[in-house]
């Protein structure tokens, strides 16, 4: 009988724990990992690689630069030119940067447009945060503020460290930063001294609020026209939703699609204009922000899904609204798109991207151009036809420049890049109207 008890015991024995590798076999096959909750302040889910990604000193370019002699300005935007300073001060070593209370209008204007010295333009306000990813700078906490110009001083002595201005021009702020006099020699003979015959003569026009420096005469600049490529819609679909398995999409017409989530998140992709544009409704509206975090998270947004392609420099950063625009650059001007195919734009809520509207355009080839040189009005003819522009306000007038105006040709995404006067006005950009025909063509 004792057996037959331990025979029984054995079979129980052996059935559970029969039983239990079933259930353990199970429990291993059907196991998944807890996934860590999602961070809302990321938009990226999926690991999507659509092109590169870029840091802050691909991102942030001046415009031009300006050579104030003792008597003359010769400035330059060209590509080159603007690389060679850019290097040179990537070598230095800025300390003591302080702000700098003690001036009046005039002097204000003395330290950004008197002689002896290099003014440095960007087209947008630049973060101090942002700028340390680009220039060495010896101070353990710079400011938490932007500027939109560098002013090199050469006028004091040849053996001492010489002055970087940082300039925010509309609000009249000024930091300053010393440079060791080691520097002065190679910038004096790359920038300085062939200035006169290397770069543009400029005459400042005066608004009433600023004054705006414009090249003398006419030039020739060059036309080009790009066969374009289009980065694939599902990339940027599985970019940007939470669950792109869960997204809808919904075709309006040939042309028009609509690409939406239970959450309501909505793209829209303009085939004609080869534009998309990008809504997260649930995120919290932002009225302020600091500069420097703004530019940051704008641009790892992009780096999250590597969607940077040609040439695109920071062009507006709004913290007030929180807003950032890059611009498409073409030999170092910016190119502008009556429908947005030449920028990407982003608006911020407080910890999420609100809006993403951009271009999924990529330069393919460039086509040759039989006229291939167009000859632009001198600064003057651009100041000229503004002024003749109905209800114009001389203190409205931002900025004036040379741009490429990019239209598409027919529907093999062929576009053409036409050099032609722009000026920034109340803060948006329009193309310069010839004296005698129509009204501009508004921008943004």
């Amino acid at each position: 009988m004792g057996m037959k008890r331990m025979e029984l015991l054995k079979t129980i024995l052996l059935s559970t724990l029969v039983t239990l590798s079933l259930l353990l076999t199970w429990n291993v096959w059907s196991y998944q990992p807890a996934s860590d909750p999602y961070d809302e302040s990321e938009t990226t889910v999926e690991n999507v690689a659509i092109a590169d990604e870029r840091n802050s000193s691909e991102l942030i370019q001046p415009s031009r630069f300006l050579v104030h002699g003792e008597v003359a300005v010769s400035g330059t935007s060209d590509e080159t030119n603007i690389n060679t300073l850019t290097s040179l001060m990537e070598e230095w070593n800025i300390y003591n940067v302080q702000q700098n209370y003690s001036f009046n209008e005039e002097e204000f204007q003395d330290i950004v447009h008197g002689s002896n010295r290099i003014e440095v333009l960007y087209p947008a306000e630049i973060p101090f945060s942002a700028y340390r990813d680009i220039l060495n700078f010896e101070n353990s906490s710079l400011p938490e503020d932007a500027f939109d110009r560098v002013v090199i001083d050469l006028s004091g002595q040849d053996d001492t460290p010489f002055t970087l201005y940082f300039v925010h021009y509309e609000n009249r702020v000024i930091y300053e930063g010393r440079v060791d006099a080691t520097h002065l020699e190679e910038l004096n003979n790359q920038i300085v001294s062939g200035a006169a015959t290397a770069y543009s003569p400029y005459f400042a026009h005066d608004t009433g609020e600023r004054f705006i420096y414009l090249p003398v005469e006419r030039r020739e600049y060059l036309k080009y026209l790009y066969k374009m490529s289009t980065i694939d819609i599902n990339l940027f679909r599985r970019a940007l939703f939470q669950d792109p398995d869960a997204v809808t999409m919904n075709q309006f017409g040939a042309s028009r699609d609509q690409y939406f989530d239970q959450s309501s998140n909505l793209m829209e992709v303009d085939r004609n204009n080869n534009t998309l544009s990008y809504v997260n409704p649930s995120a919290e509206l932002s009225t302020v922000g600091r500069a420097g975090e703004l530019f940051q998270k704008s641009r790892r947004f992009v780096n999250e899904h590597e969607g940077w392609v040609d040439t695109y420099y920071l062009y507006n950063l709004d913290a007030m609204d929180q807003e950032v625009t890059y611009r498409m650059h073409e030999q170092g001007l910016p190119v502008f798109n009556d429908n947005g195919a030449a920028e990407i734009y982003q608006e911020w809520g407080e910890t999420r991207i609100h809006q993403y509207a951009r271009s999924f355009l990529s330069k393919q080839v460039e086509i040759p151009v039989e006229s291939d040189r167009v000859s632009i009005g001198s600064g003057y003819e651009a100041i000229e036809a503004i002024e003749s522009i109905e209800d114009y306000e001389p203190e409205r007038l931002q900025d004036v420049t040379v741009g490429y105006y990019m239209t598409k040709n027919s529907t093999d995404n062929t576009y053409t890049l036409d050099p032609v006067w722009y000026y920034k006005y109340n803060g948006s950009w329009a193309r310069v109207p010839v004296i005698g025909g129509g009204d501009p063509v508004g921008l943004e």
